[in-house]
């Protein structure tokens, strides 16, 4: 085979290579769902003093309240006696829900390789706390001190498939311990 032929058949294969490899990109993209997720509430923080629903954690102060114009919900971020943070959401429709405003738990693909996950979680961000490897529960910090900062990263971490499964708030249970649940309200 002359030095010619030779060029041109590595040249045809490279172009057929590049136009499969774009067809395959193109379909992955067209096949993906764009579902639009609904804006988050604009809050803004109160100085004026609005009182907790009645709660069964040890409350040492209350850091801050946000409002929202668009609901009637309130949160408040709370600080407990043994220095943990807690966010309580209350809406007069529904109970308030107490859950960690310094930490989620995200779910990861037992079959992805934990270190890849690691490194997919720490380049959002996501500074890692806790790890159950029998699981593939990792728990991840995020900003206590912005009022929707657990939607936001919950978001986030969704948008990580396939690696993330799931992500879900931790609530707050009466030995403050809390399982991962992933149905999300």
């Amino acid at each position: 085979m002359k030095q010619s032929q030779r060029i041109r058949v590595f040249a045809g294969g490279f172009l057929g290579g590049c136009i499969i490899a774009a067809g395959i990109a193109f379909f992955r993209m067209a096949s993906e769902e764009n579902i639009e997720e609904a804006p988050l509430p604009a809050w803004t923080t109160t100085t004026e003093e609005i009182s907790l629903p009645e709660l069964i954690l040890p409350i040492k102060k209350v850091v801050k309240t946000w409002t929202t114009e668009d609901t009637t919900e309130v949160r408040w971020l709370i600080a407990t006696k043994n220095g943990s943070l807690w966010r309580v959401s209350a809406d007069p429709n529904q109970a308030p829900k107490v859950n960690s405003a310094d930490s989620l738990h995200a779910m990861g693909n037992p079959g992805i390789e934990i270190p890849a996950l690691r490194a997919g979680l720490e380049h959002n961000e996501f500074e890692i706390l806790d790890f159950d490897p029998i699981e593939t529960i990792f728990t991840v910090g995020i900003d206590p001190f912005s009022p929707d900062s657990i939607e936001k990263s919950i978001r986030l971490l969704k948008k990580r498939g396939p690696y993330i499964i799931d992500a879900a708030p931790i609530p707050y249970t009466k030995n403050s311990s809390a399982n991962f649940d992933p149905k999300l309200d």
